[in-house]
C-alpha cells in the first residue's frame, strides 16, 4: 500500500497531487482545491468527506459495494429478500418483488440501526464465549501437566523398590507416558490454536466494525453490518461445532499385579491409563 492517496480529479487530467480528503460516495480522494469544488457543486455538496487518515482505517474492511454477479454498484435494496441489488439484478431476479427501494433510502441512519447494535453484541458475546473456551483449555492443560507429573512421581517411587533388571522396562513405560502426554498436549494445542485464531479474527471484525461505525458512510455501514454479521455467525457456528465435541484426557497409572512378588517374570513396568471425558 502506498503512503499517499492521489487526488482523483487531478489524476484525471494527468496531474499528481496528494489527497487530503476521501469521498465515501465517489470512492476517490480529493486535494484541498478539488475538495472545495466538490463541496460547492449541487450534485456533490451532500457527499460525505472524511480525512485520508480515517479512510486508511476502513480501507481494507470487507464491505462489498458491488454485485458479484454483474460487477455493478449496488443501487437498490429488496426488502422481500433482504438483499442489496444492482440495476441488472432487478429485471432478472427481483422484478416481481413488491418492495424494492433505493439503497440510499434503505441505508439511511444505518449507524443507529438495531442490526448494527445486534452485530456489536454478537461480536462481544462471541469473544466472551471464546475467552471461556480458552480458559477451559488452559485449565485442562494445567491439570494434564499435574497428572503427568504425578504419574512420573509414582513411577519413580515404584522404581526405587525394584532392582536393575527393571531399568529397561521403566524406560519403556516412561516413553509410553511421554508419547501419550505429547499426543494429548498436541490435541489440546490444536484446539487452542484454532480458538486463538478465531478470537483474533473476531477482534479484527470488532475493530473494523467500530471504525466503520465511526467514519464509514451509511451505505458502507448498512452493507458492512449485514456482511460482517454473516461472518460472525459463521465463526460462532464453527466454534460451536468444534467445541461441542471437545474431549479432556486423564492420565493415570496402573501397577502390574505381580510387580512386587515376581519381578523376574514381569515384562512391563505398568500401563499408562488415558481417560477421555467431554
Amino acid at each position: 500500500m502506498s503512503s499517499n492517496i492521489t487526488c482523483g480529479p487531478c489524476s484525471h487530467v494527468n496531474t499528481q497531487k496528494n489527497a487530503q480528503k476521501w469521498c465515501t460516495n465517489c470512492e476517490e480522494g480529493f486535494c484541498s482545491d478539488c475538495e472545495q469544488v466538490h463541496r460547492s457543486m449541487k450534485v456533490t455538496r451532500d457527499h460525505t468527506l472524511i480525512s485520508t487518515d480515517d479512510y486508511r482505517k476502513i480501507e481494507n474492511i470487507p464491505v462489498n459495494l458491488k454485485c458479484d454477479t454483474h460487477g455493478k454498484k449496488f443501487d437498490l435494496y429488496c426488502k422481500n429478500h433482504d438483499v442489496a441489488i444492482c440495476v441488472a439484478c432487478f429485471p432478472s431476479l427481483h422484478k416481481h418483488c413488491s418492495d424494492v427501494i433505493s439503497l440510499d433510502e434503505a441505508s439511511k441512519n444505518a449507524k443507529r440501526s438495531t442490526a448494527l447494535d445486534d452485530l456489536e453484541d454478537s461480536i462481544k458475546v462471541a469473544l466472551e464465549n471464546l475467552k471461556g473456551f480458552i480458559n477451559n483449555r488452559n485449565h485442562a492443560m494445567k491439570n494434564l501437566k499435574i497428572e503427568e507429573q504425578s504419574v512420573r512421581k509414582s513411577i519413580s517411587e515404584m522404581r526405587a523398590n525394584v532392582n536393575k533388571h527393571l531399568d529397561e522396562l521403566e524406560n519403556k513405560m516412561l516413553d509410553d507416558l511421554s508419547q501419550r502426554y505429547v499426543n494429548c498436549k498436541s490435541k489440546y494445542g490444536e484446539v487452542q490454536k484454532y480458538l486463538n485464531k478465531t478470537e483474533k479474527e473476531i477482534k479484527l471484525l470488532q475493530e473494523q466494525t467500530s471504525q466503520l461505525k465511526r467514519v464509514g458512510s451509511d451505505l458502507q455501514v448498512f452493507l458492512g453490518t449485514g456482511q460482517v454479521t454473516k461472518l460472525i455467525h459463521n465463526e460462532v457456528q464453527s466454534v460451536k461445532s468444534m467445541t461441542s465435541t471437545l474431549q479432556d484426557y486423564k492420565i493415570g497409572f496402573e501397577i502390574h499385579l505381580g510387580i512386587t512378588s515376581l519381578l523376574e517374570n514381569v515384562d512391563n513396568f505398568g500401563k499408562v491409563k488415558l481417560k477421555k471425558t467431554l
